[in-house]
């Protein structure tokens, strides 16, 4: 029905812009006529059926520490109508560091389009860069760009942060560049950290280049020196340091170098409408860009290729600026930019085109209309084609006429009306309907929402209560019935920008429908009421506005999406025998203690089965047993069908921490959270007392360590195994075990080692060498069981590297005359503890092995009597630690 709504519309819109343009109606245009509405027909259809979803999460702050808990409401609309989208009925929200390491991922219901939960910081949270994605399955159809991320800092305690001020200067020597840095570190109370041996390191990513001990002088002072290797890109450059003070556990922190250099500047332009064509004036674009992925200020001068002057040019704001040209034809433009030291960087502008249209669009400040000029070439006014021009918002196409260019330039008035609030996207298209303009502009029409919040007091004491009073308006006066977010936070703690800060305004109209960073988005909220930044945000639009529409992919065939919308949380797996064969009517059983609840289910045809009706919760545990067709649980196995998790891309901007370079504003700021922490101690009656570090041996439950509980040099526990969530055990083993990886032998053979220990693992205390065939090596049958096992499947791993330990592991599982301090042993005690062979797909493996020992007593039974046998002698040779 909106579809068809939006159809009525424009084809009124396309009768007014005919009488505009004075086209007469032969048949051709008549033609010409229908196929437009066939576009836009097929569009908005197509789009419909779409349904893109469009993210915000609205958080309780703008920065966090250290174990805070990070609260926030998550609204899911339609994209097209903004209304709450009925699509998907599941959000994933996840929290990653700077490197696209993935922290923590939660599943959470969404209902009538909301959604709310919360993400607890680790109190071991390393400080730095983090940002939180939400998304749900749907959206990933459409691209990364669709999804909602949010860039902020976790620090930690803020009073035993040291305060540290730097300054870099570049210097060029023989071609090369050497960076000269300054360091002043200061306590939090801004004594100087004197006398203090120091550990510093300048890391690019994962490469480490330069590493150096220091000790600062009396007054907290530093120098240091280095090269900067050639095409290092400074977006990753990071200088590390740790405080070699072992009683003060090791302080350490990674801190974002910011070098800027003048000649490393990205500038690039953007003609209006996306062509410089010969002959016609043209609005052009540009946009710098730092190293640091910042906006860049700078100021240059447009040459031809006789270098004679042309005009120059300026930014504005944020590194975006426009400046207006006169292409000739077959002529080549550069900018040029000066650097310091009397040097210039030389920019080439995009190519003149001898024939084409350029399109111009004037959006006027505070005006319910805009101009929009369309000017051909000669021989496009000579060929009397039409034109297809459609005007569309939010993916939908509100607008649309045709051209023809028989009398030259057109222009006319355009009036918003038309659209509703926020970016309308212009696009002019030939017969082919092959996109030859594009322009994007804003529009308000003032319709946001009118919040008002009254207190019940003007002043409070401490503990008081507050009642507060909600008034929701829309644009004419009405009251409005909602929901909405609420976070309330204390003015002298938590510093709020209101430019850099994201609303959901600002993100549903303008950044969810650009392409790239947008710098300081909160600058443009209110841009209809100031003269200035509506300017900046026409720069911006044109700068940035390039969506890039397929248009030819537009009207071919729609091919079947890759990802499905999820209408709720659903466990679905299949069922199979040892031959991998589906187990048909094969009765399932689903048990849970958190959710608490037991679900059964019956296998269909294929094997396959599915769970309904579950709410999603933090850290669910489930356990499934399936049965044949004879009502035995042996024999038959579960294939689970997981949600594959995506891997984004990382940010491309550094948040720079609280205490490098800090102001006075924010050092305030930061002071009175300290002061307040002591102020609530204080009262409550209560010491700030310094850490204290419990050393208890960890216990892995079930644990066939024959060292007894705890007994291990590296024991990596449940809690830890859960916060890892499907880290392979290769992973978990290279992240947690120091040395562990591996090497080549004298003979050339590679082998798994902890320094230089071989490698022994155990898995419920069966010694898996045993299985290992002759035609297999050590290195690949490891390697396997490696990556085959993730932490949802262990229990705890225990790693033996030191001599008390090693000696009941060698004197049971090697040969007599092995060296013990040349191996190392890895205990593995997983959920289901009946060993290596536990899981199905490791069953013909060790079929095939017993079978090749065993064959001549069952060289006359068929393999069906053959399996059952095998598992018996399993069973009685190998449970517990015999061989």
């Amino acid at each position: 029905m909106k579809t068809k709504a939006v159809h009525i519309i424009t084809s009124i819109f396309i009768c007014v812009l005919l009488n505009v343009f004075n086209i007469s109606l032969s048949f051709s245009q008549e033609s010409s006529k229908q196929n437009l509405n066939q576009i836009i027909t097929k569009l908005n259809t197509q789009n419909d059926s779409l349904s893109i979803e469009k993210l915000y999460l609205q958080t309780d702050k703008p920065s966090y520490l250290a174990g805070d808990t990070l609260w926030f409401k998550s609204y899911l609309l339609n994209a097209s109508f903004l209304t709450y989208s009925d699509k998907s009925g599941i959000l994933y929200v996840e929290l990653s560091n700077d490197s696209s390491r993935l922290i923590q991922r939660i599943m959470v219901p969404v209902y009538s389009g909301l959604a709310s939960g919360y993400v607890a910081l680790d109190q071991d949270l390393m400080p730095g860069g983090y940002t939180l994605t939400g998304y749900t399955n749907w959206m990933r159809n459409f691209g990364e760009s669709y999804l909602f991320k949010k860039h902020f800092y976790v620090g930690a305690d803020a009073g035993s942060e040291w305060l540290v001020n730097y300054n870099t200067q570049l210097i060029k020597d023989n071609d090369r560049d050497k960076i000269e840095m300054g360091l002043k570190i200061n306590d939090f109370d801004k004594a100087p950290v004197g006398l203090r041996e120091m550990q510093l390191s300048v890391t690019d990513g994962k490469k480490t280049w330069f590493k150096d001990k220091v000790e600062t002088n009396l007054e907290g002072l530093l120098k240091l020196n280095f090269d900067l290797p050639e095409k290092t890109s400074a977006k990753n450059i990071s200088l590390g340091i740790q405080d070699l003070r072992k009683s003060q556990g090791s302080r350490k922190f990674l801190i974002p170098i910011v070098l800027n250099r003048p000649e490393k500047i990205d500038l690039q332009f953007m003609p209006e409408g996306g062509k410089l064509v010969s002959g016609q004036p043209t609005n052009i674009a540009f946009k710098a860009l730092n190293e640091d992925g910042y906006g860049a200020n700078v100021s240059g001068k447009i040459y031809n290729s006789k270098q004679q002057e042309i005009t120059s040019f300026a930014t504005a704001h944020a590194g975006i600026g426009t400046f207006s040209l006169l292409p000739e034809n077959a002529e080549i433009y550069t900018a040029r930019i000066p650097l310091p030291g009397g040097k210039y960087q030389t920019y080439q502008l995009p190519s003149v085109e001898s024939t084409g249209i350029t399109l111009n669009v004037t959006n006027q400040f505070k005006s319910d209309s805009c101009r929009i000029t369309l000017t051909p070439t000669a021989d496009i006014v000579t060929a009397d084609k039409t034109y297809y021009l459609i005007g569309m918002a939010r993916n939908l196409i509100c607008w649309g006429a045709l051209a023809k260019f028989s009398k030259g330039q057109l222009q006319f008035v355009l009036s918003k009306q038309n659209f509703p609030s926020g970016i309308v996207r212009l696009i002019l298209m030939n017969e082919n309907k092959t996109a030859l303009n594009e322009r994007m502009f804003y529009n308000d029409r003032g319709d946001n929402l009118n919040i008002q919040l009254e207190s019940d007091k003007t002043d409070y004491q401490q503990r008081d209560s507050i009642s507060l009073n909600v008034k929701v308006s829309d644009y004419a006066g009405k009251p409005v019935q909602g929901s909405f977010s609420l976070a309330v936070t204390d003015n002298g703690q938590v510093k709020i920008d209101s430019n850099d800060a994201y609303s959901i305004v600002s993100h549903m109209l303008l950044t969810s429908d650009l392409k790239g960073n947008i710098e300081s988005p909160g600058y443009y909220d209110n841009a209809a009421t100031h003269p200035q930044k509506w300017q900046h945000l026409n720069h911006l639009l044109l700068a940035q506005g390039w969506a890039g529409y397929d248009w030819t992919e537009a009207f071919k065939p729609a091919k079947p999406l890759t990802y499905t919308n999820e209408e709720e949380f659903l466990i679905k797996g299949k069922v199979t025998n040892a031959f991998n064969k589906p187990v048909a009517k094969s009765a399932i059983t689903l048990f849970s203690k958190k959710p608490l609840l037991v679900l059964e289910s019956m296998t269909n045809e294929s094997g396959d089965f599915i769970f309904k009706g579950i709410s999603p919760i933090d850290t669910p545990s489930f356990f499934i047993s399936a049965k044949n067709k004879r009502g035995k649980s042996f024999n038959v196995g579960i294939e689970m069908e997981e949600f594959k998790p995506p891997v984004f891309s990382a940010a491309n901007n550094r948040i720079i921490p609280w205490f490098v370079n800090i102001d006075t504003n924010t050092y305030q700021t930061v002071n009175n959270r300290v002061a307040l922490k002591k102020d609530q101690l204080r009262v409550t009656g209560g010491n700030l007392l310094k850490e204290v570090v419990i050393n208890a041996k960890k216990i892995i439950k079930g644990s066939k360590n024959l060292n007894g509980p705890g007994g291990a040099d590296v024991i990596i526990d449940e809690e830890q195994l859960r916060k890892a969530g499907k880290a392979t055990l290769g992973d978990l083993l290279s992240k947690n075990v120091k040395g562990f990886g591996t090497k080549f032998s004298k003979t050339g053979q590679i082998y798994y080692s902890v320094h230089t220990m071989s490698v022994h693992l155990i898995i419920d205390g069966v010694n898996t060498d045993f299985f290992i065939s002759e035609e297999t090596s050590a290195y690949q049958y490891l390697k396997d069981i490696f990556d085959y096992y993730d932490a949802e499947e262990i229990k705890g791993i225990e790693v033996m590297v030191s001599g008390k330990y090693q000696m009941r592991y060698t004197s049971s599982f090697l040969d007599p005359l092995a060296v013990p301090w040349d191996h190392a042993f890895i205990e593995v005690t997983t959920r289901g503890g009946k060993g290596p062979f536990l899981k199905k797909v490791l069953v013909p493996i060790y079929i095939n092995q017993c079978l090749s020992s065993l064959q001549k007593n069952f060289i006359a039974q068929s393999i069906q009597q053959v399996v059952p046998l095998i598992c018996q002698i399993y069973v009685q040779l190998f449970i517990g630690h015999q061989t």
